[in-house]
């Protein structure tokens, strides 16, 4: 397929050709490779690529799990890990980091199906209190 202009499903299109050919090269150096959004024109497209390195477990270290190991403490939340599986709701989340730059809902969670979300500390207190 030649590509002529960019458009929306061209830009769908390379995006999973790119991931296809970066799956390959995630499992050669072990790492975790994803593309992120999109920016185009007619004539441009820029991708922002993102790769992280794995750690023990399988758990992907990025900048907010590596940010949870230092704040997790001084917000009541020692208890809980990165990789912890916790109740909201009535829902089970995946702890995935803490973004220090989001001041209302710094904790990132992820849900069974991979989508990502994020709640506030108090939140997370509530529906998962310290057992001490």
């Amino acid at each position: 397929m030649k590509v002529s202009n960019f458009d929306k499903p061209s830009i769908k299109a390379i995006r999973v050709a790119m991931d296809e050919a970066l799956a390959k090269v995630s499992k050669e150096y072990g790492i975790k490779i994803s593309t992120g959004n999109a920016r185009f024109s007619a004539d441009e497209v820029t991708f922002k690529v993102k790769a992280n390195v794995i750690g023990t477990g399988g758990v992907v270290k990025t900048k907010e799990a590596q940010a949870w190991d230092i704040y997790a403490s001084s917000q009541g939340l020692g208890h809980l890990s990165v990789g912890d599986s916790v109740e909201l709701q009535g829902k089970t989340f995946t702890i995935k980091g803490y973004n220090t730059r989001a001041r209302k809902s710094p904790i990132n969670i992820e849900d069974s199906s991979g989508r990502g979300y994020k709640c506030s500390v108090s939140m997370l207190k509530m529906y998962n209190p310290s057992n001490s």
